[in-house]
């Protein structure tokens, strides 16, 4: 249920929240590589090689490089004052541009590197290749980098990026160009762009069935399908593939902390296979201890299973790694901290903690539902309504609408209670929506019985939710009922 982390958040985050997270590493920015085609259809293409430069340069020495995200890197360009603001409000001291020309199978990039505090060129270099090509030009831009900086790489980085430059490595560029568009469409972060992903991904793996990193993009979109707030298809329709999809990754390149991460989410959401979901995650940010997104979703699992304190420090690491390289993303890690206190009884903190994130985003659809459950424990009613009432779009997050439907009959607005059930009844006609939202509203309102059967249709489902189940305040009442308790036992809390 946090897979609103990875999508684009607003711009702008108040540039103290990033100095709060300085460190001693060095920071390099990979600006979004300049399109001379002048044709948007094709920004896919420029946007995809920006990203996967920085997917290289995260990989070269974690522990000394920390790498701008491409979110954050966005809001910036290659004038004097934007590389002021850059180096003032996140403390960079390198950054790298780019240009890209395709014609065809053949490709044109210009990279150069320059120092942001004098702003002087420290290298640049101009490549003219093949599509089948460009993973050796990545490879070798990143170690042209890596020198310049003084950067002592990881004997196993190294071997890996002259095994890529000596050919060992290559990929079909049909099969480059159509994981490139799924990446362009999953980091959209809407329904429709995660669908759009999945057939990309589907037809690059079909194109070469040897490149992992479309592997691993493939098992994240289809995983992503199944979690709040898409709710796309039933997990028994999508997950298996992306098991699949993230074990095919691993047997290609078991260093993919993305592969790792996507057969975590499926061993947490949908196996419920806890310690192995905990060594994917482990394993995922030992290969890049940068990697924000694997942070909180390791806390969020943790969370789940009632190990808050650990929980609590993997939130506060991806705070210390979002301030430092990608300030946008502080207000879901806002969202996930007030989460924490609100499901640790502590409901006025994760309303402060919801407030702080709002500052940033108004609209984030996760501080407001937090918040109006918060307010909801807290007696509040008409505050918690309001703010639910902000974070519907009725049909789009169900999780959302269930809440607020609970919200209103509670508060005796019954006819607004059954028109969302209504809608409900209605959209279960067009698209899946998780028997685990019909469960916690039945539950709210105090119907054991028809709670009982919706969540055990859950369970069949092996639905979306169910892991909340042992730590939920809404659920506190079901846990007098054995059957419930039953249920818990059987997804392994």
């Amino acid at each position: 249920m946090n897979a609103w982390f990875t999508g684009r958040e607003q711009a702008g985050a108040p540039a103290e929240a990033a100095n709060a997270g300085k460190s001693d590493k060095i920071k390099i920015a990979v600006l979004p590589f300049s399109n001379l085609d002048g044709k948007r259809e094709s920004d896919y293409f420029s946007d995809g090689l920006s990203e996967e430069m920085i997917t290289q340069l995260t990989r070269l020495q974690p522990e000394q490089l920390a790498v701008i995200a491409w979110s954050t890197a966005l809001n910036y360009n290659s004038t004097p004052n934007s590389l002021q603001q850059m180096r003032e409000n996140l403390g960079v001291d390198y950054v790298l541009e780019g240009r890209v020309r395709r014609s065809g199978t053949r490709v044109r990039i210009t990279a150069r590197l320059s120092e942001v505090q004098d702003q002087t060129q420290l290298w640049a270099e101009t490549y003219e290749r093949d599509l089948k090509d460009l993973l050796t030009v990545q490879a070798e831009i990143a170690k042209a980098i890596a020198a310049e900086i003084h950067l002592v790489l990881k004997l196993s980085e190294n071997e890996r990026l002259s095994q890529i430059q000596t050919g060992q490595a290559q990929v079909k560029p049909e099969a480059y160009d159509a994981y490139l568009k799924g990446r362009y469409q999953l980091h959209k972060m809407t329904p429709d762009g995660i669908s759009a992903s999945v057939g990309d991904f589907e037809e690059a793996v079909e194109l070469d069935a040897g490149y992992a990193p479309a592997w691993a993009g493939l098992a994240s979109a289809y995983a992503l399908m199944t979690i709040a707030p898409f709710d796309l298809v039933s997990p028994l329709q999508i997950m298996p593939g992306a098991e699949k999809a993230a074990k095919r990754a691993l047997e290609l390149d078991n260093t993919l902390p993305e592969a790792h991460t996507a057969l975590a989410l499926v061993d947490h959401h949908y196996r419920w296979k806890w310690a192995e979901a905990e060594t994917h995650y482990k394993r995922a940010i030992e290969l890049n201890p940068d990697y924000a997104a694997a942070h909180l979703w390791y806390s969020w699992m943790l969370l789940a299973l009632g190990r808050r304190e650990e929980a609590m420090r993997q939130i506060d690491e991806t705070m210390r790694i979002v301030q430092e390289t990608d300030p946008n993303r502080l207000v879901a890690v806002h969202a996930t901290r007030a989460q924490a206190f609100y499901l640790g009884r502590q409901f006025e903190q994760a309303v402060q903690e919801c407030a702080k994130g709002l500052q940033l985003d108004s609209k984030h659809f996760m501080l407001l539902y937090v918040m109006g459950r918060s307010y909801m424990r807290l007696g509040e009613k008409d505050k918690a309504i309001a703010q639910l009432e902000k974070a519907s779009s009725p049909g789009q997050i169900p999780l959302v609408d269930a809440a607020l439907g609970l919200a209103y009959a509670v508060t005796g607005r019954l006819e607004e209670a059954k028109k969302i059930g209504n809608s409900f009844k209605h959209l279960l006609e067009t698209r899946y929506i998780p028997p685990t939202y019909f469960g916690m509203l039945y539950a709210g309102l105090g119907d054991r019985e028809r709670a009982m059967a919706w969540l055990e249709k859950a369970l069949r489902e092996r639905a979306d939710g169910l892991t909340w189940l042992n730590v939920d305040p809404m659920m506190d009442d079901m846990r007098k009922d054995e059957r419930f308790m039953e249920l818990v036992k059987k997804i392994g809390l």
